[in-house]
């Protein structure tokens, strides 16, 4: 490996690192009343990253977060965040993307070096908190569906007393 493609690599998992971090920060703060969270990391997942964007030289960096009901085991939803490294170095940047959305967040790699600054973990924190939302707004459509799916009368059944 190149030193370019040492520091790339580094920013990558300095980032990497970051999302982690906060996602469990935020899970257990927020919602791990509701569910069951595990949060991981895993350097395979079959993604493409998006365009002027490549994979860190090490490989491949998600984040896999899975939520699953308390109330409802079969209640479940899951979501990776990936992180990718620009290909041109005069704009050293790193990319996340939620897998299957639209959702990115680009970071300068200054903002990564030689710690995180303010501005990236806020950014990151910002990030990661809309992410989540989104994750507890399937969790309860899937809660739902099950409630659904369960009732005796046929009619859905929303929990209330």
């Amino acid at each position: 490996m190149s030193e370019a493609d040492d520091r790339s690599d580094a920013w990558a998992r300095t980032a990497h690192e970051l999302v982690t971090e906060t996602a469990s920060r935020q899970i257990s703060r927020d919602i791990a009343h509701l569910a069951e969270i595990e949060v991981d990391s895993h350097g395979v997942h079959a993604v493409s990253p998006p365009p002027g964007y490549q994979a860190p030289a090490s490989g491949v960096i998600t984040t896999h977060v899975l939520a699953r009901s308390r109330d409802v085991p079969e209640a479940a939803v899951e979501t990776r965040v990936a992180v990718w490294v620009a290909k041109e170095s005069n704009e050293p940047a790193v990319l996340l993307t939620r897998v299957g959305s639209d959702r990115v967040l680009e970071l300068s790699a200054s903002d990564l070096e030689p710690e995180p600054t303010a501005q990236a973990r806020g950014q990151v924190n910002d990030y990661v908190a809309v992410v989540i939302a989104h994750m507890v707004s399937a969790l309860n459509a899937a809660m739902q569906r099950t409630y659904g799916h369960e009732s005796e009368v046929g009619e859905p059944e929303y929990g209330e007393s």
